[in-house]
Formats: C-alpha cells, structure tokens, sequence
C-alpha cells in the first residue's frame, strides 16, 4: 500500500509476528492430551529458564542493554536491531518473555535519544518509536496502559509541531479505529477533527499516514459520503503543501471522493491496453464487468485469481467478463506475470514517463492508493460494489446472473470437490 512514511511502522511486524506465536502454539504442543500438555508446558518454562540462566552465565553482552553512551545515530540502529530479535521456542511464554524485554528496550532508547537530540526531527522520531513500542507491549502488560496515555497526551501538546503531529496523530487513528458501526454525526466529527488535524499541522510526509488513514477508514464504513467530502476538503490542502509529493497527491483526493460516489453511478474507463490499442469501454455495454485494479507485486491480487477465473468459467457464457487496470511500473512484470499467470483478460496498461504504477491515470481518476481494489459494474453501466473480491463477487454475480448451472448428474465427485474448494477459501 501507498505510504509516504514509515514512523513506528516497522515494529507492526514484530507485533504481527509475537502474537502470531501467542495464537498458534507449535502442533506438537496442541495435538497433546491435556495432562501432557501441561507437563509439557512446565517443561517448557523449565528449559526456557535454563537457557535464559545459560544464557546469563556467559559473557556475551546483553543484546537489550541499552548503549546510553552511544550516538543517536547507534541508538536507532539498536533499536532496529532488537526488533529482529526472536524467541528460540515458539511457545506463547518464549513470546511473551521476550515481548517484555524487546519493547522496554525500545522505549529507554527512545527516552536516551529524546534526551540527547537538539534536532526536531530525530526527537519525533523517538517519540514515534516509543509509542509504537507502547502499542505492541500493551497486548502483553496492560499495566502500562495508563503510562501510555500521559506520554501521549503531553507530547500531543507539545510546542514543536512535528512532535505535537506525532502524538496528536496517535490520539486521533484511536478514535479512527472506533469509527465503524457508529452514527453518521459520529463520522462527521470525526472528519472534522481529521480536518483540523491537517489544519494545524499541514500535509507532509510527517502528517500523511494519519491523514490518508483516517480517511480510507471512514470510506470502508458505510458513511461514504462523507468519507468523499472529507476528501474534497483535504485536496485544497494537499494543493497548497510545501511538499511537492503531497501536491501531486490532490488530484488523487478528487479522486477518492469520485470513486466513493461510484455506487449506483455509471463509471468512466479510459486509457491504452496492454496491446498498445485504446479501450472501447462502450463495447463492454450490456455485460457485467469486474475492474480490478492489480500489480504482479500485491499478494491479495494474485491470490484472488483462482476465484476471478473460476467465476469467468461459471459466468462467462452468461455475460460476465474483466478488465483488469495494471498498476505495475514497467511492462516486463505486467507481461510476464500475464503469461506466468495465464491471465487472459484484457488490461490497461500505462508506460507514459510519469504515469505508471500508482500515478496511472485511472488510479489518479478514481484516487485508488490501495490494491487490490476490485470495482463491479452491472449490465446498465452502474456500480453495484467497490469491493467484489471472494464471496462479495460471488454473490453478486449469481444476485445479477442467476445462480450458475449445476455440475453434470454424472460428475458428482467433481462438484463435491468444488464445493469443498469454496467453503476453504
């Protein structure tokens, strides 16, 4: 996905990774009885206190010891390099051990770095660490909560504005979390505080990520308008930033806004396939058409085709077809992902100096800033859904073409085995 900046994103990983072992123990350890399962457990936590006192008894440093000497520069680098750091049993107490050591750590280096540094930009950066840290350690210890609160609220008031942007971006992607399933006066404050967010910090690589995060969550919601007028009241702003990255970002605002409006409205398709000819959307009058936006590099695309080409194959003949927009940035990985892929439909593929990838002029004219984004239109030119991927495009396809033939009487195992394909998806 489109992202401007990286601040505290590279502990999500970490986090995913931890709690991943904290869900799915070893199979060895939950195919057991519940009698060896505790025994091994105990086991367990006797080997992991063995090979932590092992571990003490020699003399390598200590890789979580803070080097409170060493430059801010060796700071962050000790910071990434506790972060890579991973427990030698995937057990849920090897995890959680080691969640406790690795985020404490992060957070007394933030606290050097924040006491070392003159520069803004390296103070906020230690600030975003640290709450990063705050964020991960508190599925593990809630205690710190409370702490994590005050260390917010104090720098969201802070008189440096990109510190303040830091915090108060924090406070303010808390209450985007909690924006789905609430009333609409409920997501219209919630874009006013967005507003005032970019209002008093501007928009910047520092402030990106809350902005465009704030607003793509409320147009997931079922409050799309005002997901579209928060972003045509944030082009204005992304127009006039001093950063010329995020000026070219205000047409993609338009954007954002013109494909959330898309439901129940024709949608425009423009622009050269891949075979160097231009598309002739008209031609696609009458059909229902899946415009999916992909890129050989975007996993969740790839992973959808099997269910594209199986719905092709069930639905074809009835009038459904695709047409993919590819967002790859040069034509030898469109191309050999097509043929590797076996992907048979047409696609839009763009190569102008300046308009591949993310900036291709359908993914500016419809502001799409994350794939895949599969749009579906039905036999009147008219947007159904903006999400038809898995059973989203399968039940609207047997909603607008009726339920697909049943399989041949005489091939009973192969619809069984169809079936058993679907419910594993």
């Amino acid at each position: 996905m489109r992202c401007c900046v990286t601040l505290g994103l590279k502990w999500s990983a970490l986090s995913v990774g931890l709690m991943l072992m904290l869900a799915c123990p070893s199979q060895s350890v939950m195919g057991q009885e519940k009698d060896a399962s505790s025994s091994s457990e105990n086991a367990n936590e006797a080997q992991d206190e063995g090979a932590e006192s092992d571990e003490q008894a020699t003399d390598e440093p200590d890789p979580f010891q803070v080097p409170e000497d060493g430059t801010v520069e060796e700071l962050f680098q000790f910071m990434d390099d506790v972060r890579k750091i991973r427990p030698k049993k995937q057990t849920r107490q090897a995890a959680t051990k080691l969640a406790k050591k690795v985020f404490p750590a992060i957070m007394e280096a933030a606290e050097v770095v924040m006491a070392k540094t003159e520069s803004d930009e390296e103070f906020s950066e230690a600030v975003a660490r640290k709450i990063s840290a705050y964020d991960i350690l508190v599925r593990y210890d809630s205690s710190v909560a409370d702490e994590q609160a005050k260390f917010v609220e104090k720098y969201a008031e802070d008189e440096r504005p990109m510190v303040a942007a830091v915090a108060a971006g924090h406070l303010l992607s808390d209450k985007v979390r909690n924006v789905r399933g609430g009333s609409e006066e409920d997501a219209q404050a919630l874009a006013a505080e967005v507003l005032a967010y970019a209002d008093r910090f501007g928009v910047s690589k520092m402030s990106y990520r809350t902005i465009s995060g704030a607003a793509r969550t409320l147009g997931y919601t079922e409050h799309t308008e005002v997901a579209a007028g928060l972003y045509e009241s944030l082009a204005p702003l992304f127009g006039k930033s001093d950063d010329e990255d995020m000026r070219d970002r205000a047409d993609s605002m338009i954007g954002s806004a013109r494909r959330l409006r898309l439901l129940g409205n024709p949608m425009e398709v423009f622009g050269t396939l891949g075979d160097g000819s231009e598309v002739d959307w008209d031609g696609y009058k009458g059909k229902v058409v899946l415009v999916d936006f992909w890129a050989s590099w975007c996993g969740p695309c790839i992973r959808e085709l099997p269910n594209m080409k199986k719905n092709l194959e069930l639905y074809g003949e009835k009038g459904f077809t695709i047409l993919g927009v590819n967002m790859d940035s040069t034509r030898r990985a469109f191309e050999r992902c097509v043929e590797s892929k076996e992907i048979t439909w047409s696609n839009l593929f763009c190569e102008e100096e300046g308009k591949t990838g993310w900036a291709s002029p359908m993914a500016v004219h419809y502001g799409i800033t994350g794939i895949p984004t599969a749009i579906l239109v039905d036999q009147q030119g008219k947007v159904v859904s903006l999400r038809a991927r898995g059973s989203e495009l399968d039940e609207q396809l047997s909603k607008l073409l009726g339920p697909p033939e049943s399989e041949d009487e005489d091939e009973p195992a192969e619809a069984e085995a169809a079936e058993g394909d679907e419910e594993n998806r």
